[in-house]
Protein backbone atom coordinates (compact mmCIF):
# COMPACT_ATOMS: atom_id res chain seq x y z
CA UNK A 1 0.00 0.00 0.00
CA UNK A 2 2.99 2.36 0.91
CA UNK A 3 4.68 1.41 -2.39
CA UNK A 4 1.23 2.47 -4.22
CA UNK A 5 0.90 5.60 -2.56
CA UNK A 6 4.31 6.49 -3.12
CA UNK A 7 4.06 5.51 -7.27
CA UNK A 8 0.79 8.41 -7.04
CA UNK A 9 2.86 11.56 -5.04
CA UNK A 10 5.49 10.81 -7.94
CA UNK A 11 3.21 11.12 -10.89
CA UNK A 12 1.33 14.07 -9.19
CA UNK A 13 4.81 16.02 -8.53
CA UNK A 14 5.93 15.30 -12.26
CA UNK A 15 1.93 16.53 -13.75
CA UNK A 16 1.81 19.60 -11.72
CA UNK A 17 5.07 21.17 -12.42
CA UNK A 18 4.53 20.09 -16.31
CA UNK A 19 0.83 21.63 -16.84
CA UNK A 20 1.66 24.74 -15.36
CA UNK A 21 4.30 25.20 -17.91
CA UNK A 22 1.40 25.41 -20.40
CA UNK A 23 0.87 29.02 -21.72
CA UNK A 24 -2.72 29.88 -22.92
CA UNK A 25 -2.92 30.23 -26.73
CA UNK A 26 -2.10 33.86 -27.99
CA UNK A 27 -5.21 34.69 -30.04
CA UNK A 28 -4.50 35.22 -33.71
CA UNK A 29 -4.08 38.64 -34.79
CA UNK A 30 -7.05 39.80 -37.58
CA UNK A 31 -7.43 42.71 -40.02
CA UNK A 32 -9.60 45.15 -38.65
CA UNK A 33 -11.65 47.90 -40.94
CA UNK A 34 -10.81 51.06 -39.82
CA UNK A 35 -14.18 53.71 -40.80
CA UNK A 36 -11.74 56.72 -39.69
CA UNK A 37 -8.96 55.71 -41.90
CA UNK A 38 -11.39 54.79 -44.82
CA UNK A 39 -13.21 58.44 -44.71
CA UNK A 40 -9.40 60.28 -44.81
CA UNK A 41 -8.34 57.88 -47.48
CA UNK A 42 -11.11 58.37 -49.49
CA UNK A 43 -11.06 61.95 -49.18
CA UNK A 44 -7.64 62.32 -50.17
CA UNK A 45 -8.11 60.13 -53.56
CA UNK A 46 -11.55 62.11 -54.40
CA UNK A 47 -8.99 65.00 -54.50
CA UNK A 48 -5.97 63.31 -56.64
CA UNK A 49 -9.03 62.01 -59.34
CA UNK A 50 -8.80 65.72 -60.81
CA UNK A 51 -6.45 68.56 -60.99
CA UNK A 52 -10.01 70.39 -60.14
CA UNK A 53 -12.43 69.92 -57.21
CA UNK A 54 -15.70 68.80 -57.44
CA UNK A 55 -18.06 71.52 -56.34
CA UNK A 56 -19.64 69.62 -53.65
CA UNK A 57 -19.93 65.82 -52.46
CA UNK A 58 -21.16 63.68 -49.53
CA UNK A 59 -20.13 60.13 -48.20
CA UNK A 60 -21.98 57.54 -45.81
CA UNK A 61 -20.24 54.61 -44.59
CA UNK A 62 -22.18 51.67 -43.68
CA UNK A 63 -20.92 48.58 -41.48
CA UNK A 64 -22.82 45.78 -39.85
CA UNK A 65 -26.15 47.43 -41.63
CA UNK A 66 -25.95 51.00 -39.88
CA UNK A 67 -23.93 54.03 -41.11
CA UNK A 68 -21.12 54.53 -38.97
CA UNK A 69 -19.41 57.93 -40.26
CA UNK A 70 -20.51 60.66 -43.16
CA UNK A 71 -18.15 63.44 -45.06
CA UNK A 72 -20.12 66.16 -47.12
CA UNK A 73 -18.05 69.09 -48.70
CA UNK A 74 -18.80 72.01 -50.94
CA UNK A 75 -22.21 73.20 -52.40
CA UNK A 76 -25.47 71.51 -53.43
CA UNK A 77 -27.30 74.14 -54.80
CA UNK A 78 -27.27 78.45 -55.81
CA UNK A 79 -29.70 79.61 -53.73
CA UNK A 80 -32.08 82.13 -55.68
CA UNK A 81 -30.67 85.63 -54.12
CA UNK A 82 -27.64 84.70 -54.10
CA UNK A 83 -25.29 82.40 -52.03
CA UNK A 84 -24.78 78.78 -52.14
CA UNK A 85 -26.74 75.86 -49.67
CA UNK A 86 -24.28 73.26 -48.94
CA UNK A 87 -23.82 69.38 -49.60
CA UNK A 88 -24.95 67.27 -46.99
CA UNK A 89 -25.97 63.85 -46.41
CA UNK A 90 -29.50 64.46 -46.37
CA UNK A 91 -29.29 66.38 -49.78
CA UNK A 92 -31.53 65.13 -52.51
CA UNK A 93 -29.72 64.29 -55.54
CA UNK A 94 -30.55 62.71 -58.84
CA UNK A 95 -29.00 59.35 -58.52
CA UNK A 96 -28.66 59.03 -62.19
CA UNK A 97 -28.10 54.90 -63.01
CA UNK A 98 -27.61 54.09 -58.88
CA UNK A 99 -31.75 53.68 -60.13
CA UNK A 100 -31.14 50.75 -61.57
CA UNK A 101 -30.32 49.05 -58.63
CA UNK A 102 -33.37 50.08 -57.53
CA UNK A 103 -34.96 48.79 -60.31
CA UNK A 104 -33.29 45.45 -59.98
CA UNK A 105 -35.02 44.94 -56.49
CA UNK A 106 -38.14 45.54 -57.83
CA UNK A 107 -38.19 42.82 -60.45
CA UNK A 108 -36.65 40.49 -58.06
CA UNK A 109 -39.72 40.56 -56.29
CA UNK A 110 -42.13 40.20 -59.11
CA UNK A 111 -40.20 37.61 -60.92
CA UNK A 112 -40.49 35.82 -57.46
CA UNK A 113 -44.61 36.28 -57.56
CA UNK A 114 -44.92 35.00 -60.56
CA UNK A 115 -42.59 32.33 -60.58
CA UNK A 116 -40.27 33.97 -63.43
CA UNK A 117 -36.66 32.25 -64.26
CA UNK A 118 -33.76 34.45 -65.14
CA UNK A 119 -33.85 32.77 -68.55
CA UNK A 120 -37.55 33.47 -68.95
CA UNK A 121 -38.61 35.71 -72.02
CA UNK A 122 -39.63 38.73 -71.36
CA UNK A 123 -42.54 39.06 -74.43
CA UNK A 124 -45.39 37.87 -72.37
CA UNK A 125 -45.14 41.12 -70.00
CA UNK A 126 -44.63 43.60 -73.42
CA UNK A 127 -48.20 45.69 -73.86
CA UNK A 128 -50.11 44.40 -76.67
CA UNK A 129 -50.07 47.18 -78.50
CA UNK A 130 -46.47 47.32 -79.19
CA UNK A 131 -46.75 44.68 -81.98
CA UNK A 132 -43.56 43.41 -80.25
CA UNK A 133 -41.30 41.47 -82.67
CA UNK A 134 -40.01 37.68 -82.38
CA UNK A 135 -36.21 38.60 -81.14
CA UNK A 136 -37.27 40.84 -78.77
CA UNK A 137 -40.23 38.71 -77.11
CA UNK A 138 -37.29 36.41 -77.03
CA UNK A 139 -35.35 38.73 -74.81
CA UNK A 140 -34.27 37.15 -71.85
CA UNK A 141 -34.61 38.69 -67.89
CA UNK A 142 -31.14 38.05 -67.06
CA UNK A 143 -30.15 39.46 -70.45
CA UNK A 144 -32.05 42.96 -69.44
CA UNK A 145 -30.30 43.15 -66.08
CA UNK A 146 -26.80 42.33 -67.59
CA UNK A 147 -27.22 44.61 -70.71
CA UNK A 148 -26.87 41.15 -72.76
CA UNK A 149 -30.09 42.18 -74.43
CA UNK A 150 -29.09 43.10 -77.71
CA UNK A 151 -30.62 46.46 -77.33
CA UNK A 152 -28.13 49.70 -77.25
CA UNK A 153 -30.55 52.66 -76.89
CA UNK A 154 -29.07 54.81 -74.55
CA UNK A 155 -32.82 56.76 -73.61
CA UNK A 156 -35.89 55.37 -71.56
CA UNK A 157 -38.60 56.93 -74.10
CA UNK A 158 -41.03 54.99 -74.63
CA UNK A 159 -41.30 55.89 -78.32
CA UNK A 160 -37.66 54.76 -78.56
CA UNK A 161 -38.79 50.95 -76.84
CA UNK A 162 -41.55 51.09 -79.33
CA UNK A 163 -39.55 51.42 -82.34
CA UNK A 164 -37.01 49.08 -80.89
CA UNK A 165 -39.86 46.61 -80.63
CA UNK A 166 -41.39 46.45 -84.03
CA UNK A 167 -37.87 46.69 -85.54
CA UNK A 168 -36.23 44.16 -83.62
CA UNK A 169 -32.43 44.06 -81.70
CA UNK A 170 -29.68 46.81 -82.59
CA UNK A 171 -27.30 43.76 -82.31
CA UNK A 172 -28.53 39.73 -82.14
CA UNK A 173 -25.13 38.55 -81.13
CA UNK A 174 -26.07 40.37 -77.77
CA UNK A 175 -22.77 41.42 -76.57
CA UNK A 176 -22.32 43.69 -73.22
CA UNK A 177 -23.78 46.70 -74.24
CA UNK A 178 -24.52 49.32 -71.85
CA UNK A 179 -27.76 50.91 -72.11
CA UNK A 180 -30.59 52.68 -70.16
CA UNK A 181 -33.23 50.83 -71.89
CA UNK A 182 -32.78 47.86 -70.62
CA UNK A 183 -33.74 48.94 -67.19
CA UNK A 184 -36.38 51.47 -68.44
CA UNK A 185 -38.41 48.36 -70.36
CA UNK A 186 -38.96 47.42 -66.73
CA UNK A 187 -41.16 50.45 -66.31
CA UNK A 188 -43.32 49.25 -68.63
CA UNK A 189 -43.38 45.52 -67.87
CA UNK A 190 -44.11 46.03 -63.91
CA UNK A 191 -47.58 47.17 -64.11
CA UNK A 192 -47.85 43.79 -66.15
CA UNK A 193 -46.31 41.65 -63.56
CA UNK A 194 -48.10 43.46 -60.66
CA UNK A 195 -51.23 42.21 -62.14
CA UNK A 196 -51.54 41.48 -65.48
CA UNK A 197 -55.06 40.86 -66.40
CA UNK A 198 -55.90 44.07 -64.77
CA UNK A 199 -53.11 46.22 -67.30
CA UNK A 200 -54.55 44.65 -70.55
CA UNK A 201 -57.58 45.51 -69.25
CA UNK A 202 -56.77 49.24 -68.84
CA UNK A 203 -54.70 49.08 -71.92
CA UNK A 204 -57.77 48.03 -74.37
CA UNK A 205 -59.67 50.61 -73.07
CA UNK A 206 -56.91 53.37 -73.69
CA UNK A 207 -55.11 52.24 -76.61
CA UNK A 208 -55.10 53.49 -79.26
CA UNK A 209 -57.66 56.90 -78.68
CA UNK A 210 -55.96 57.68 -75.51
CA UNK A 211 -52.20 55.65 -75.87
CA UNK A 212 -50.71 58.65 -74.40
CA UNK A 213 -52.66 58.83 -71.23
CA UNK A 214 -51.97 55.37 -70.98
CA UNK A 215 -48.14 55.47 -71.41
CA UNK A 216 -48.29 57.71 -68.49
CA UNK A 217 -50.03 55.62 -66.15
CA UNK A 218 -47.45 52.92 -66.83
CA UNK A 219 -44.82 55.27 -65.28
CA UNK A 220 -47.23 56.19 -62.53
CA UNK A 221 -47.93 52.41 -61.71
CA UNK A 222 -44.04 51.81 -61.97
CA UNK A 223 -43.18 55.17 -59.40
CA UNK A 224 -46.09 53.26 -56.83
CA UNK A 225 -45.21 50.18 -57.28
CA UNK A 226 -41.51 51.15 -56.02
CA UNK A 227 -42.71 53.68 -53.90
CA UNK A 228 -45.01 50.60 -51.92
CA UNK A 229 -42.83 47.61 -52.10
CA UNK A 230 -38.85 48.77 -52.56
CA UNK A 231 -38.85 52.49 -50.53
CA UNK A 232 -41.56 52.51 -47.98
CA UNK A 233 -41.13 49.25 -46.37
CA UNK A 234 -37.36 50.44 -45.57
CA UNK A 235 -38.51 53.68 -44.12
CA UNK A 236 -38.09 56.26 -46.90
CA UNK A 237 -41.47 58.49 -47.24
CA UNK A 238 -41.51 59.94 -50.85
CA UNK A 239 -39.08 58.53 -53.51
CA UNK A 240 -40.18 60.24 -56.44
CA UNK A 241 -38.71 60.75 -60.50
CA UNK A 242 -39.11 64.63 -60.13
CA UNK A 243 -37.22 67.08 -58.28
CA UNK A 244 -37.80 68.77 -55.25
CA UNK A 245 -37.75 72.87 -54.88
CA UNK A 246 -33.84 72.26 -53.14
CA UNK A 247 -33.04 69.39 -55.34
CA UNK A 248 -29.03 69.85 -55.60
CA UNK A 249 -27.91 71.15 -58.88
CA UNK A 250 -25.68 70.14 -61.14
CA UNK A 251 -22.56 72.09 -61.88
CA UNK A 252 -19.17 72.64 -63.54
CA UNK A 253 -15.38 72.77 -62.10
CA UNK A 254 -13.14 75.69 -62.99
CA UNK A 255 -12.90 79.28 -61.98
CA UNK A 256 -16.29 80.33 -63.40
CA UNK A 257 -19.31 78.33 -62.19
CA UNK A 258 -21.93 77.20 -64.46
CA UNK A 259 -25.18 75.25 -63.34
CA UNK A 260 -28.12 73.21 -64.52
CA UNK A 261 -31.53 72.63 -62.46
CA UNK A 262 -32.55 69.04 -62.48
CA UNK A 263 -35.77 67.95 -64.50
CA UNK A 264 -38.48 65.45 -64.39
CA UNK A 265 -37.89 61.96 -65.29
CA UNK A 266 -40.89 60.19 -64.58
CA UNK A 267 -41.72 59.20 -68.74
CA UNK A 268 -38.03 57.87 -69.01
CA UNK A 269 -37.26 56.38 -65.45
CA UNK A 270 -36.24 52.94 -64.80
CA UNK A 271 -32.42 53.25 -65.95
CA UNK A 272 -32.39 56.56 -64.24
CA UNK A 273 -34.03 59.39 -62.82
CA UNK A 274 -35.07 58.49 -59.20
CA UNK A 275 -34.00 61.44 -56.56
CA UNK A 276 -33.07 60.49 -53.22
CA UNK A 277 -30.39 61.40 -50.45
CA UNK A 278 -26.98 60.16 -50.16
CA UNK A 279 -28.48 58.59 -47.22
CA UNK A 280 -31.40 57.29 -48.13
CA UNK A 281 -28.96 55.73 -50.82
CA UNK A 282 -26.96 54.38 -48.14
CA UNK A 283 -30.20 52.90 -46.40
CA UNK A 284 -31.47 51.18 -49.21
CA UNK A 285 -27.51 49.31 -49.66
CA UNK A 286 -28.05 48.38 -46.31
CA UNK A 287 -31.19 46.41 -46.58
CA UNK A 288 -30.83 44.79 -49.59
CA UNK A 289 -26.95 43.73 -48.15
CA UNK A 290 -28.34 42.88 -44.61
CA UNK A 291 -31.95 41.99 -44.22
CA UNK A 292 -35.16 39.86 -45.64
CA UNK A 293 -37.15 43.02 -46.05
CA UNK A 294 -36.37 43.60 -49.64
CA UNK A 295 -34.89 40.52 -51.29
CA UNK A 296 -34.49 37.17 -49.21
CA UNK A 297 -31.00 35.95 -49.33
CA UNK A 298 -31.42 33.27 -52.10
CA UNK A 299 -32.30 36.83 -54.42
CA UNK A 300 -29.68 38.32 -52.56
CA UNK A 301 -27.49 36.15 -53.88
CA UNK A 302 -28.89 35.82 -57.01
CA UNK A 303 -28.02 39.42 -57.59
CA UNK A 304 -24.89 39.06 -56.25
CA UNK A 305 -23.79 36.05 -58.44
CA UNK A 306 -24.95 37.20 -61.70
CA UNK A 307 -24.45 40.81 -61.36
CA UNK A 308 -27.80 41.61 -61.91
CA UNK A 309 -28.05 45.67 -62.02
CA UNK A 310 -24.62 45.81 -61.01
CA UNK A 311 -21.86 46.50 -63.61
CA UNK A 312 -19.02 44.82 -63.34
CA UNK A 313 -16.88 47.77 -64.11
CA UNK A 314 -17.87 48.99 -60.76
CA UNK A 315 -17.45 45.39 -59.08
CA UNK A 316 -13.65 44.96 -58.32
CA UNK A 317 -11.75 42.66 -56.61
CA UNK A 318 -10.60 43.71 -53.04
CA UNK A 319 -8.35 42.33 -50.75
CA UNK A 320 -11.12 40.78 -49.32
CA UNK A 321 -12.73 39.31 -52.17
CA UNK A 322 -15.53 40.26 -54.72
CA UNK A 323 -17.10 43.69 -54.09
CA UNK A 324 -20.47 44.79 -56.07
CA UNK A 325 -21.41 48.45 -57.49
CA UNK A 326 -22.87 50.99 -59.66
CA UNK A 327 -22.43 54.15 -60.40
CA UNK A 328 -24.45 56.79 -62.11
CA UNK A 329 -23.42 60.06 -63.82
CA UNK A 330 -25.34 62.71 -65.98
CA UNK A 331 -23.40 65.90 -68.14
CA UNK A 332 -24.82 68.16 -70.06
CA UNK A 333 -21.82 69.95 -71.78
CA UNK A 334 -20.45 71.34 -68.90
CA UNK A 335 -22.43 70.93 -65.26
CA UNK A 336 -23.02 67.06 -64.63
CA UNK A 337 -22.95 64.98 -61.92
CA UNK A 338 -21.60 61.26 -60.33
CA UNK A 339 -22.75 58.64 -58.05
CA UNK A 340 -21.96 55.90 -56.58
CA UNK A 341 -23.13 52.76 -54.41
CA UNK A 342 -20.89 49.66 -53.77
CA UNK A 343 -21.15 46.80 -51.43
CA UNK A 344 -17.69 45.71 -50.07
CA UNK A 345 -16.69 42.58 -48.38
CA UNK A 346 -16.87 42.73 -44.55
CA UNK A 347 -19.82 44.01 -44.39
CA UNK A 348 -18.99 47.38 -45.44
CA UNK A 349 -20.99 49.83 -48.04
CA UNK A 350 -20.34 53.01 -49.58
CA UNK A 351 -22.96 55.39 -50.94
CA UNK A 352 -21.69 59.04 -52.50
CA UNK A 353 -23.03 61.54 -54.77
CA UNK A 354 -21.29 64.34 -56.37
CA UNK A 355 -22.76 67.67 -57.73
CA UNK A 356 -20.05 68.72 -60.59
CA UNK A 357 -18.49 67.29 -63.54
CA UNK A 358 -14.68 67.70 -64.33
CA UNK A 359 -14.91 68.94 -67.75
CA UNK A 360 -12.82 65.82 -69.47
CA UNK A 361 -14.25 62.51 -68.70
CA UNK A 362 -16.13 61.05 -65.29
CA UNK A 363 -13.96 60.70 -62.35
CA UNK A 364 -12.94 56.96 -61.70
CA UNK A 365 -14.61 57.34 -58.24
CA UNK A 366 -14.68 53.12 -57.88
CA UNK A 367 -11.19 53.21 -57.85
CA UNK A 368 -10.62 55.61 -55.33
CA UNK A 369 -13.27 54.39 -53.26
CA UNK A 370 -11.35 50.69 -53.45
CA UNK A 371 -8.40 51.94 -53.08
CA UNK A 372 -9.31 54.03 -49.95
CA UNK A 373 -11.10 50.41 -48.65
CA UNK A 374 -7.72 48.15 -49.41
CA UNK A 375 -6.00 50.75 -47.44
CA UNK A 376 -8.15 50.65 -44.39
CA UNK A 377 -8.07 47.12 -42.96
CA UNK A 378 -5.42 47.19 -39.91
CA UNK A 379 -4.17 44.78 -37.74
CA UNK A 380 -6.19 44.12 -34.30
Amino acid sequence: MKTLFKKLLFVLIVAIPASSCIKDKAPKPVKVFNAAKFKEELKKNIAKTRPTHPRGYSFVVNQNGRWIDTCSTGIAYMLPGGGTSPMHPDQEVNVASVTKIFTTVAVLQLMKKNNIKLDDPIGQWLPVYFGTVQAVKDITFKQLLTHRSGISEGTGWIDSLKVIAKRGLDNPAKPKDYANMNFAIFRIMIPYMMNKTATLQIEASLVPSQTKLFEEWLSIQYINYMQNNVFSPIGIGSALCSPGVNTAMAFNEGPKITSRVMEDWTQESGGGGYYLSTMEMARVMAYISHTDILLNKEQRDMMDDNFLGWDTEDSWMTINGQSYGKDGALQWGGPGMQTLVVKYPGNIELSLSVTSWPGDDFRNFTKAAADAYNDSWEWE
